[in-house]
């Protein structure tokens, strides 16, 4: 068992650095707005930045309250844990996918997994919303916002 001060200051320090690089690849975009409205950077930059905010107060938050936080105790290995790392290593699988396959491919590989985990057994289902997902992203994105999403390396 580990203290609730620890973890917090771990969920501290993900939240700072993946709120930072979301900034810095939004940072690749447009984020000036026009007549048609914010570029394709401006809600990812946002996005980056909340998930910083909100990682800065955790740690404030711990500061004021590490003597509790201190004592209070968390389980890491309990069943309901181990399914949060599971969708996490999906998490990170999909992120690589994306580099290998690209996104398209990578979401309709991720969509049914993530639906798996969260016990949907409807094989038809599953499809038809990764394919759904997947349509609505690159008809929103693609067409619509003109954002090109990540490509397959063996593309480039």
């Amino acid at each position: 068992m580990v203290s609730m001060k620890l973890c917090n200051f771990v969920v501290f320090l993900m939240g700072v650095v993946i709120g930072g690089a979301i900034m810095g690849a939004s940072a690749g975009f447009p984020m000036e707005i026009t007549e048609q409205g914010p570029g394709p950077g401006f809600w990812p930059f946002l996005l980056g930045l909340a998930l910083t905010v909100a990682a800065l107060v955790l740690a404030v938050y711990t500061l004021c309250h590490r003597k509790e936080l201190t004592v209070e105790k968390v389980i890491l290995g309990t069943a309901a844990n181990r399914q949060v790392y599971v969708m996490m290593a999906l998490l990170v699988l999909f992120c690589g996918l994306i580099h290998l396959i690209g996104f398209y491919a990578a979401a309709v590989v991720l969509i049914p997994c993530i639906m798996h985990r969260l016990e949907c057994r409807d094989k038809k289902l599953m499809l038809f919303t990764a394919v759904g997902v997947t349509l609505f992203i690159y008809l929103v994105f693609g067409q619509l916002l003109h954002t090109s999403l990540p490509s397959s390396v063996f593309l480039e």
